[in-house]
Protein backbone atom coordinates (compact mmCIF):
# COMPACT_ATOMS: atom_id res chain seq x y z
CA UNK A 1 0.00 0.00 0.00
CA UNK A 2 1.95 3.07 -1.18
CA UNK A 3 2.29 6.38 0.64
CA UNK A 4 2.80 9.70 -1.12
CA UNK A 5 4.65 12.22 1.04
CA UNK A 6 4.83 16.01 0.63
CA UNK A 7 2.77 15.91 -2.54
CA UNK A 8 2.13 19.43 -3.86
CA UNK A 9 -1.42 19.76 -5.18
CA UNK A 10 -3.00 22.87 -6.79
CA UNK A 11 -6.05 24.00 -4.87
CA UNK A 12 -8.31 23.37 -7.86
CA UNK A 13 -7.34 19.67 -7.82
CA UNK A 14 -8.13 19.01 -4.17
CA UNK A 15 -11.54 17.52 -4.97
CA UNK A 16 -10.11 14.78 -7.21
CA UNK A 17 -7.38 13.13 -5.17
CA UNK A 18 -7.96 9.81 -6.89
CA UNK A 19 -6.64 11.30 -10.14
CA UNK A 20 -3.84 13.09 -8.28
CA UNK A 21 -2.70 9.83 -6.67
CA UNK A 22 -2.94 7.87 -9.93
CA UNK A 23 -0.78 10.43 -11.76
CA UNK A 24 1.78 10.55 -8.95
CA UNK A 25 2.07 6.75 -8.92
CA UNK A 26 1.94 6.33 -12.68
CA UNK A 27 -1.05 3.99 -12.58
CA UNK A 28 -4.50 4.08 -14.10
CA UNK A 29 -7.24 5.87 -12.22
CA UNK A 30 -9.24 2.62 -12.03
CA UNK A 31 -6.35 0.96 -10.16
CA UNK A 32 -6.74 3.39 -7.22
CA UNK A 33 -9.37 2.06 -4.82
CA UNK A 34 -8.99 4.43 -1.84
CA UNK A 35 -7.17 7.64 -1.02
CA UNK A 36 -6.85 8.81 2.57
CA UNK A 37 -5.31 12.13 3.61
CA UNK A 38 -2.80 11.43 6.38
CA UNK A 39 -1.55 15.01 6.63
CA UNK A 40 -2.28 18.32 4.96
CA UNK A 41 -1.00 21.86 5.12
CA UNK A 42 -1.12 25.00 2.97
CA UNK A 43 1.92 26.45 1.25
CA UNK A 44 0.86 30.05 0.61
CA UNK A 45 4.23 31.43 -0.43
CA UNK A 46 4.28 33.94 -3.29
CA UNK A 47 0.50 34.43 -2.89
CA UNK A 48 -0.06 31.17 -4.80
CA UNK A 49 -1.59 28.79 -2.24
CA UNK A 50 -1.12 25.07 -2.81
CA UNK A 51 -1.92 22.05 -0.71
CA UNK A 52 0.94 19.89 0.57
CA UNK A 53 -0.40 16.42 1.27
CA UNK A 54 0.66 13.04 2.58
CA UNK A 55 -1.64 10.40 1.08
CA UNK A 56 -2.19 6.76 1.97
CA UNK A 57 -3.25 5.09 -1.28
CA UNK A 58 -5.02 1.77 -1.69
CA UNK A 59 -4.50 -0.03 -4.97
CA UNK A 60 -6.53 -2.79 -6.54
CA UNK A 61 -6.05 -5.91 -4.43
CA UNK A 62 -4.73 -3.94 -1.44
CA UNK A 63 -6.23 -1.84 1.36
CA UNK A 64 -5.14 1.58 2.56
CA UNK A 65 -4.25 1.86 6.27
CA UNK A 66 -7.03 3.05 8.54
CA UNK A 67 -6.75 6.24 10.55
CA UNK A 68 -8.03 4.84 13.80
CA UNK A 69 -9.84 7.24 16.15
CA UNK A 70 -10.36 4.68 18.91
CA UNK A 71 -9.81 5.49 22.55
CA UNK A 72 -6.22 4.97 23.59
CA UNK A 73 -6.22 2.61 26.54
CA UNK A 74 -2.51 2.34 27.34
CA UNK A 75 -1.94 0.30 30.51
CA UNK A 76 -1.06 2.00 33.77
CA UNK A 77 0.41 -0.01 36.63
CA UNK A 78 -1.08 1.54 39.72
CA UNK A 79 -2.47 0.92 43.17
CA UNK A 80 -6.28 1.16 42.88
CA UNK A 81 -6.48 2.09 46.56
CA UNK A 82 -4.46 5.26 45.99
CA UNK A 83 -6.35 8.51 46.63
CA UNK A 84 -5.71 11.18 44.00
CA UNK A 85 -7.03 14.75 44.05
CA UNK A 86 -6.71 16.89 40.94
CA UNK A 87 -7.12 20.66 41.21
CA UNK A 88 -8.31 22.18 37.92
CA UNK A 89 -10.40 20.82 35.04
CA UNK A 90 -8.35 22.21 32.17
CA UNK A 91 -6.52 19.94 29.72
CA UNK A 92 -3.84 18.91 32.24
CA UNK A 93 -6.40 18.00 34.88
CA UNK A 94 -8.83 16.23 32.57
CA UNK A 95 -6.21 14.14 30.80
CA UNK A 96 -4.68 13.20 34.15
CA UNK A 97 -8.14 12.07 35.24
CA UNK A 98 -8.51 10.05 32.03
CA UNK A 99 -5.28 8.19 32.80
CA UNK A 100 -6.59 7.42 36.28
CA UNK A 101 -9.84 6.16 34.77
CA UNK A 102 -7.79 3.93 32.45
CA UNK A 103 -6.19 2.43 35.56
CA UNK A 104 -9.50 1.92 37.32
CA UNK A 105 -8.82 4.64 39.89
CA UNK A 106 -11.66 6.98 40.76
CA UNK A 107 -10.25 10.43 41.52
CA UNK A 108 -11.69 13.66 42.85
CA UNK A 109 -11.27 16.66 40.56
CA UNK A 110 -11.98 20.15 41.88
CA UNK A 111 -12.60 23.44 40.11
CA UNK A 112 -13.35 26.85 41.57
CA UNK A 113 -15.57 27.58 38.55
CA UNK A 114 -18.89 26.12 37.50
CA UNK A 115 -19.85 23.03 35.56
CA UNK A 116 -20.17 23.42 31.80
CA UNK A 117 -23.83 24.40 31.41
CA UNK A 118 -23.81 26.73 34.38
CA UNK A 119 -20.52 28.20 33.25
CA UNK A 120 -22.00 29.22 29.87
CA UNK A 121 -24.80 31.14 31.56
CA UNK A 122 -22.56 32.89 34.06
CA UNK A 123 -19.78 33.67 31.60
CA UNK A 124 -22.15 35.08 28.98
CA UNK A 125 -23.08 37.97 31.26
CA UNK A 126 -19.64 39.52 30.85
CA UNK A 127 -19.92 39.96 27.08
CA UNK A 128 -23.65 40.70 27.14
CA UNK A 129 -23.96 42.93 30.19
CA UNK A 130 -20.44 43.83 31.33
CA UNK A 131 -20.77 41.90 34.59
CA UNK A 132 -17.91 39.64 35.75
CA UNK A 133 -18.24 36.61 37.98
CA UNK A 134 -14.73 36.32 39.51
CA UNK A 135 -15.10 32.58 40.14
CA UNK A 136 -16.85 31.38 36.98
CA UNK A 137 -15.78 33.13 33.80
CA UNK A 138 -13.86 32.55 30.57
CA UNK A 139 -10.82 31.31 32.54
CA UNK A 140 -12.33 29.46 35.52
CA UNK A 141 -14.76 26.56 35.18
CA UNK A 142 -15.09 23.19 33.50
CA UNK A 143 -12.51 22.80 30.73
CA UNK A 144 -10.38 25.70 31.95
CA UNK A 145 -9.36 28.65 29.78
CA UNK A 146 -9.17 26.37 26.73
CA UNK A 147 -12.96 25.88 26.67
CA UNK A 148 -13.40 29.34 25.15
CA UNK A 149 -10.47 29.30 22.78
CA UNK A 150 -10.03 28.24 19.20
CA UNK A 151 -9.42 24.72 20.45
CA UNK A 152 -6.01 25.09 18.78
CA UNK A 153 -4.05 21.85 19.00
CA UNK A 154 -0.90 22.73 17.09
CA UNK A 155 2.20 22.20 19.20
CA UNK A 156 5.92 22.21 18.51
CA UNK A 157 6.31 19.52 21.14
CA UNK A 158 7.91 16.38 19.68
CA UNK A 159 6.24 13.65 21.69
CA UNK A 160 4.53 10.41 20.69
CA UNK A 161 1.70 11.38 23.02
CA UNK A 162 0.64 14.25 20.75
CA UNK A 163 -1.11 11.68 18.58
CA UNK A 164 -2.66 10.09 21.67
CA UNK A 165 -4.24 13.40 22.66
CA UNK A 166 -5.64 13.88 19.16
CA UNK A 167 -7.09 10.37 19.06
CA UNK A 168 -8.75 10.71 22.43
CA UNK A 169 -10.35 13.99 21.40
CA UNK A 170 -11.65 12.37 18.20
CA UNK A 171 -13.04 9.48 20.25
CA UNK A 172 -14.98 12.02 22.32
CA UNK A 173 -16.44 13.74 19.26
CA UNK A 174 -13.83 16.06 17.76
CA UNK A 175 -13.58 16.08 13.97
CA UNK A 176 -11.20 13.42 12.58
CA UNK A 177 -9.64 16.20 10.50
CA UNK A 178 -7.43 17.02 13.51
CA UNK A 179 -5.57 13.77 12.84
CA UNK A 180 -4.27 15.04 9.51
CA UNK A 181 -4.21 18.85 9.56
CA UNK A 182 -0.86 20.56 9.96
CA UNK A 183 -2.41 23.15 12.31
CA UNK A 184 -5.39 21.31 13.77
CA UNK A 185 -8.14 23.09 15.62
CA UNK A 186 -11.47 21.99 17.05
CA UNK A 187 -13.34 25.29 17.42
CA UNK A 188 -15.05 26.57 20.55
CA UNK A 189 -18.53 25.38 19.56
CA UNK A 190 -17.24 21.85 18.84
CA UNK A 191 -14.96 21.69 21.86
CA UNK A 192 -17.82 22.18 24.33
CA UNK A 193 -19.65 18.92 23.46
CA UNK A 194 -16.28 17.12 23.49
CA UNK A 195 -15.79 18.29 27.08
CA UNK A 196 -19.29 17.10 27.96
CA UNK A 197 -18.46 13.64 26.58
CA UNK A 198 -15.23 13.52 28.60
CA UNK A 199 -17.18 14.44 31.73
CA UNK A 200 -19.70 11.66 31.14
CA UNK A 201 -16.91 9.14 30.45
CA UNK A 202 -15.04 10.05 33.63
CA UNK A 203 -18.10 10.12 35.86
CA UNK A 204 -19.15 6.67 34.64
CA UNK A 205 -15.73 5.38 35.71
CA UNK A 206 -15.87 6.71 39.26
CA UNK A 207 -14.44 10.22 38.91
CA UNK A 208 -15.99 12.66 41.37
CA UNK A 209 -16.36 16.28 40.21
CA UNK A 210 -16.60 19.14 42.70
CA UNK A 211 -17.32 22.44 40.94
CA UNK A 212 -17.66 25.86 42.59
CA UNK A 213 -15.07 24.55 45.03
CA UNK A 214 -12.02 26.78 45.50
CA UNK A 215 -8.83 25.35 47.00
CA UNK A 216 -7.61 27.72 49.73
CA UNK A 217 -4.99 25.65 51.57
CA UNK A 218 -3.04 22.41 51.65
CA UNK A 219 -3.10 19.61 54.18
CA UNK A 220 0.54 19.10 55.15
CA UNK A 221 1.64 16.33 57.51
CA UNK A 222 5.20 15.27 58.26
CA UNK A 223 6.54 17.44 55.45
CA UNK A 224 4.28 15.89 52.80
CA UNK A 225 1.16 17.17 51.03
CA UNK A 226 -1.72 14.98 52.20
CA UNK A 227 -4.64 16.75 50.53
CA UNK A 228 -6.30 20.13 50.13
CA UNK A 229 -8.69 22.34 52.05
CA UNK A 230 -11.34 23.93 49.85
CA UNK A 231 -14.28 26.31 50.22
CA UNK A 232 -17.65 25.32 48.81
CA UNK A 233 -18.56 28.67 47.28
CA UNK A 234 -22.32 28.18 47.44
CA UNK A 235 -22.30 27.76 51.24
CA UNK A 236 -18.93 29.05 52.41
CA UNK A 237 -18.28 25.66 54.03
CA UNK A 238 -14.68 24.51 54.40
CA UNK A 239 -14.12 20.93 53.23
CA UNK A 240 -11.04 18.71 53.44
CA UNK A 241 -10.06 16.39 50.59
CA UNK A 242 -7.42 13.92 51.85
CA UNK A 243 -5.13 12.44 49.20
CA UNK A 244 -1.96 10.44 48.68
CA UNK A 245 -1.13 12.63 45.68
CA UNK A 246 -2.37 16.12 44.76
CA UNK A 247 -2.03 17.31 41.16
CA UNK A 248 -2.10 21.09 40.88
CA UNK A 249 -3.34 21.95 37.37
CA UNK A 250 -4.76 25.38 38.15
CA UNK A 251 -3.88 27.31 34.98
CA UNK A 252 -2.14 30.66 34.64
CA UNK A 253 -4.82 32.90 36.19
CA UNK A 254 -5.24 31.43 39.70
CA UNK A 255 -3.00 34.05 41.25
CA UNK A 256 -4.44 33.75 44.77
CA UNK A 257 -3.70 30.03 44.66
CA UNK A 258 -0.04 30.64 43.85
CA UNK A 259 0.15 33.15 46.69
CA UNK A 260 -1.17 30.41 49.00
CA UNK A 261 1.53 28.00 47.76
CA UNK A 262 4.18 30.63 48.49
CA UNK A 263 2.84 31.06 52.04
CA UNK A 264 3.08 27.30 52.44
CA UNK A 265 6.75 27.44 51.53
CA UNK A 266 6.41 25.84 48.09
CA UNK A 267 9.28 27.09 45.97
CA UNK A 268 8.30 29.34 43.06
CA UNK A 269 10.67 30.75 40.46
CA UNK A 270 10.47 33.60 37.97
CA UNK A 271 10.38 32.73 34.29
CA UNK A 272 10.09 34.62 30.98
CA UNK A 273 6.62 35.21 29.50
CA UNK A 274 5.09 37.69 27.06
CA UNK A 275 2.71 40.65 27.13
CA UNK A 276 1.10 42.71 24.39
CA UNK A 277 -2.23 43.41 22.74
CA UNK A 278 -4.58 41.79 20.24
CA UNK A 279 -4.80 42.97 16.61
CA UNK A 280 -8.02 42.54 14.60
CA UNK A 281 -8.34 42.79 10.80
CA UNK A 282 -11.23 42.12 8.45
CA UNK A 283 -10.79 38.45 7.55
CA UNK A 284 -11.14 39.16 3.84
CA UNK A 285 -8.12 41.46 4.05
CA UNK A 286 -5.94 38.73 5.58
CA UNK A 287 -7.27 36.29 2.95
CA UNK A 288 -6.19 38.67 0.14
CA UNK A 289 -2.78 39.28 1.70
CA UNK A 290 -2.09 35.56 2.10
CA UNK A 291 -3.84 34.01 -0.89
CA UNK A 292 -3.89 36.77 -3.50
CA UNK A 293 -6.33 36.09 -6.32
CA UNK A 294 -7.15 32.69 -4.78
CA UNK A 295 -8.73 34.33 -1.72
CA UNK A 296 -12.22 32.99 -1.17
CA UNK A 297 -11.55 29.61 -2.76
CA UNK A 298 -13.80 27.15 -0.87
CA UNK A 299 -11.01 24.66 -0.21
CA UNK A 300 -8.80 27.22 1.53
CA UNK A 301 -11.02 28.57 4.30
CA UNK A 302 -9.92 31.51 6.42
CA UNK A 303 -6.25 32.44 6.12
CA UNK A 304 -3.97 32.56 9.14
CA UNK A 305 -0.53 34.05 9.72
CA UNK A 306 2.50 33.70 11.98
CA UNK A 307 4.81 36.66 12.48
CA UNK A 308 7.98 37.14 14.48
CA UNK A 309 11.01 39.40 14.65
CA UNK A 310 13.63 40.76 17.05
CA UNK A 311 13.76 44.36 18.24
CA UNK A 312 16.56 45.42 20.56
CA UNK A 313 17.20 41.85 21.64
CA UNK A 314 13.54 41.15 22.42
CA UNK A 315 11.30 38.78 20.57
CA UNK A 316 8.00 40.10 19.20
CA UNK A 317 5.64 37.56 17.70
CA UNK A 318 2.05 36.78 16.86
CA UNK A 319 0.34 34.40 19.26
CA UNK A 320 -2.93 32.46 19.35
CA UNK A 321 -4.01 33.54 15.86
CA UNK A 322 -7.79 33.15 15.42
CA UNK A 323 -8.99 33.23 11.78
CA UNK A 324 -12.66 34.10 11.48
CA UNK A 325 -12.75 34.68 15.22
CA UNK A 326 -13.66 36.98 18.09
CA UNK A 327 -11.74 39.01 20.64
CA UNK A 328 -13.09 38.16 24.09
CA UNK A 329 -12.67 39.60 27.61
CA UNK A 330 -10.86 37.19 29.95
CA UNK A 331 -10.44 38.93 33.33
CA UNK A 332 -10.76 37.00 36.59
CA UNK A 333 -10.78 39.98 38.96
CA UNK A 334 -13.37 42.70 39.30
CA UNK A 335 -12.02 46.02 38.04
CA UNK A 336 -9.34 44.38 35.88
CA UNK A 337 -9.35 43.57 32.16
CA UNK A 338 -7.33 41.48 29.75
CA UNK A 339 -8.32 39.99 26.39
CA UNK A 340 -7.87 36.81 24.38
CA UNK A 341 -9.15 35.32 21.12
CA UNK A 342 -11.41 32.44 20.06
CA UNK A 343 -12.92 30.94 16.91
CA UNK A 344 -15.75 28.55 16.20
CA UNK A 345 -15.09 25.48 14.07
CA UNK A 346 -16.24 27.12 10.84
CA UNK A 347 -13.99 30.16 11.34
CA UNK A 348 -16.67 32.04 9.46
CA UNK A 349 -16.84 35.24 11.48
CA UNK A 350 -15.78 38.26 9.44
CA UNK A 351 -12.75 39.12 11.54
CA UNK A 352 -9.24 37.79 12.08
CA UNK A 353 -7.37 38.40 15.31
CA UNK A 354 -4.04 37.52 16.88
CA UNK A 355 -2.01 38.70 19.83
CA UNK A 356 1.16 40.65 19.13
CA UNK A 357 3.29 40.08 22.22
CA UNK A 358 6.73 41.04 23.48
CA UNK A 359 8.98 38.80 25.55
CA UNK A 360 9.22 39.86 29.18
CA UNK A 361 12.31 38.83 31.10
CA UNK A 362 12.17 38.06 34.82
CA UNK A 363 13.98 41.28 35.73
CA UNK A 364 11.35 43.32 33.83
CA UNK A 365 8.43 42.09 35.92
CA UNK A 366 10.03 40.88 39.16
CA UNK A 367 13.37 42.67 39.67
CA UNK A 368 13.17 41.95 43.40
CA UNK A 369 13.57 38.25 42.68
CA UNK A 370 10.17 37.47 44.21
CA UNK A 371 8.25 35.33 41.72
CA UNK A 372 4.92 36.70 42.94
CA UNK A 373 5.94 40.17 41.72
CA UNK A 374 5.44 38.94 38.15
CA UNK A 375 1.80 38.23 38.96
CA UNK A 376 1.44 41.69 40.52
CA UNK A 377 2.98 43.23 37.40
CA UNK A 378 0.37 41.51 35.21
CA UNK A 379 -2.42 42.68 37.54
CA UNK A 380 -1.22 46.28 37.35
CA UNK A 381 -1.47 46.23 33.55
CA UNK A 382 -4.96 44.71 33.74
CA UNK A 383 -6.11 47.36 36.21
CA UNK A 384 -4.76 50.13 33.96
CA UNK A 385 -6.50 48.51 30.97
CA UNK A 386 -9.84 48.46 32.76
CA UNK A 387 -9.58 52.12 33.75
CA UNK A 388 -8.52 53.17 30.24
CA UNK A 389 -11.67 51.56 28.84
CA UNK A 390 -13.84 53.64 31.15
CA UNK A 391 -15.31 50.72 33.09
CA UNK A 392 -17.97 48.17 32.25
CA UNK A 393 -15.24 45.97 30.68
CA UNK A 394 -15.02 48.20 27.64
CA UNK A 395 -11.64 47.45 26.10
CA UNK A 396 -9.31 50.31 25.10
CA UNK A 397 -8.49 50.16 21.38
CA UNK A 398 -6.54 52.12 18.78
CA UNK A 399 -6.48 51.98 15.00
CA UNK A 400 -3.30 50.13 14.06
CA UNK A 401 -1.95 53.02 11.97
CA UNK A 402 -2.54 55.48 14.84
CA UNK A 403 -0.79 53.16 17.27
CA UNK A 404 2.19 52.88 14.91
CA UNK A 405 2.45 56.70 14.92
CA UNK A 406 2.12 56.91 18.71
CA UNK A 407 -1.17 58.82 18.65
CA UNK A 408 -4.65 58.14 20.06
CA UNK A 409 -7.64 57.21 17.95
CA UNK A 410 -10.83 59.21 18.10
CA UNK A 411 -12.81 56.77 15.96
CA UNK A 412 -12.88 53.01 15.46
CA UNK A 413 -14.36 50.83 12.70
CA UNK A 414 -18.15 50.58 12.80
CA UNK A 415 -18.02 46.79 13.21
CA UNK A 416 -15.68 44.82 15.45
CA UNK A 417 -15.92 41.44 17.18
CA UNK A 418 -15.32 42.55 20.77
CA UNK A 419 -18.17 42.67 23.28
CA UNK A 420 -19.38 44.39 25.39
CA UNK A 421 -17.77 47.42 23.66
CA UNK A 422 -14.55 49.21 22.72
CA UNK A 423 -13.25 52.61 23.78
CA UNK A 424 -11.15 54.66 21.33
CA UNK A 425 -7.93 55.77 22.99
CA UNK A 426 -4.14 55.33 22.79
CA UNK A 427 -3.26 51.88 24.11
CA UNK A 428 0.39 52.92 23.98
CA UNK A 429 -0.32 54.66 27.28
CA UNK A 430 -1.81 51.47 28.74
CA UNK A 431 0.98 49.03 27.95
CA UNK A 432 4.45 49.28 29.51
CA UNK A 433 6.62 51.66 27.47
CA UNK A 434 9.06 48.99 26.29
CA UNK A 435 6.17 46.78 25.12
CA UNK A 436 4.55 49.58 23.10
CA UNK A 437 7.87 50.62 21.56
CA UNK A 438 8.77 47.06 20.56
CA UNK A 439 5.37 46.40 18.92
CA UNK A 440 5.54 49.72 17.02
CA UNK A 441 8.96 48.83 15.63
CA UNK A 442 7.85 45.31 14.75
CA UNK A 443 4.81 46.55 12.83
CA UNK A 444 7.06 48.02 10.15
CA UNK A 445 8.71 44.62 9.65
CA UNK A 446 5.39 42.77 9.75
CA UNK A 447 3.97 45.09 7.07
CA UNK A 448 6.91 44.19 4.84
CA UNK A 449 6.21 40.51 5.43
CA UNK A 450 2.45 40.87 4.85
CA UNK A 451 1.86 43.85 2.58
CA UNK A 452 -1.24 45.68 3.76
CA UNK A 453 -1.08 44.38 7.36
CA UNK A 454 -0.50 47.89 8.74
CA UNK A 455 -3.80 49.54 7.88
CA UNK A 456 -6.38 51.85 9.41
CA UNK A 457 -8.93 49.06 8.90
CA UNK A 458 -7.20 47.14 11.70
CA UNK A 459 -7.43 47.84 15.42
CA UNK A 460 -5.18 46.91 18.33
CA UNK A 461 -6.97 46.09 21.60
CA UNK A 462 -5.39 46.08 25.07
CA UNK A 463 -4.19 44.08 26.86
CA UNK A 464 -2.93 40.51 26.34
CA UNK A 465 -1.28 39.57 29.66
CA UNK A 466 -1.73 35.82 30.11
CA UNK A 467 0.05 34.21 27.18
CA UNK A 468 1.74 32.06 29.82
CA UNK A 469 2.58 32.07 33.50
CA UNK A 470 5.38 34.32 34.83
CA UNK A 471 6.26 31.64 37.38
CA UNK A 472 7.47 28.06 37.43
CA UNK A 473 7.07 25.64 40.33
CA UNK A 474 10.31 23.62 40.37
CA UNK A 475 9.75 19.89 40.45
CA UNK A 476 11.75 16.68 40.49
CA UNK A 477 12.19 14.23 37.64
CA UNK A 478 9.18 12.46 39.19
CA UNK A 479 7.01 15.61 38.75
CA UNK A 480 6.80 16.37 42.51
CA UNK A 481 7.44 19.79 44.00
CA UNK A 482 11.07 19.98 45.09
CA UNK A 483 9.99 21.44 48.44
CA UNK A 484 6.76 19.52 49.15
CA UNK A 485 6.53 15.82 48.27
CA UNK A 486 3.03 14.66 47.40
CA UNK A 487 2.31 17.90 45.47
CA UNK A 488 2.56 17.53 41.69
CA UNK A 489 2.48 20.94 39.91
CA UNK A 490 1.49 20.47 36.26
CA UNK A 491 0.42 22.28 33.13
CA UNK A 492 0.60 25.85 31.95
CA UNK A 493 0.12 27.55 35.31
CA UNK A 494 3.01 25.61 36.84
CA UNK A 495 5.26 26.72 33.99
CA UNK A 496 5.55 23.41 32.12
CA UNK A 497 3.22 23.71 29.14
CA UNK A 498 1.92 26.18 26.59
CA UNK A 499 -1.43 25.08 25.22
CA UNK A 500 -4.03 22.32 25.15
CA UNK A 501 -1.86 19.46 23.88
CA UNK A 502 1.30 20.10 25.88
CA UNK A 503 -0.79 20.61 29.02
CA UNK A 504 -2.67 17.36 28.42
CA UNK A 505 0.61 15.46 27.96
CA UNK A 506 2.08 17.02 31.10
CA UNK A 507 -1.00 15.98 33.07
CA UNK A 508 -0.79 12.39 31.85
CA UNK A 509 2.92 12.11 32.57
CA UNK A 510 2.57 13.63 36.02
CA UNK A 511 -0.29 11.43 37.17
CA UNK A 512 1.54 8.32 36.00
CA UNK A 513 4.52 9.44 38.06
CA UNK A 514 2.23 10.17 41.01
CA UNK A 515 0.65 6.73 40.85
CA UNK A 516 4.07 5.15 41.05
CA UNK A 517 5.41 7.45 43.78
CA UNK A 518 5.70 6.33 47.44
CA UNK A 519 2.89 7.38 49.71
Amino acid sequence: MPWLHDLVVPIENIDDLTQVAAQALGVRRDDVTTVRVARKSIDARHRRPRWVLTLAVGLRGEAAPELDPRLVEAPVVADPARRVVIVGTGPAGLFAALRCADAGIGVTILDRGGALKDRHRRSRRLRAEGELDPETNLCFGEGGAGTYSDGKLYTRKKDERVREVYERLVAFGATPDILVEAHPHVGTNELIPVLAAIHEHLEARGTRFAFDTRVDDLIVEDGRCRGVIATTLATGESVEFPADAVLFATGHSARDTYAMLARRGVRLERKPFAVGARVEHPQELIDRIQFGDSAGHPSLGAAEYFLKCQVGGRGIYSFCMCPGGFIIPTPTEVGHLNVNGMSNASRANGFSNAALVVTVNPDDSAPSGDALDGLLWQRAIERKTFLAGGGGYAAPATRLTDFARGKPSTTLPDRTSYRPKLAATDIGEVLPDFVSAAIRAALQQFDRNLRGYLTSEAIIVASETTTSSPIRIPRTAGYESVTLPGLFPVGEGAGYAGGIVSSAIDGMNAVEAALGAPR
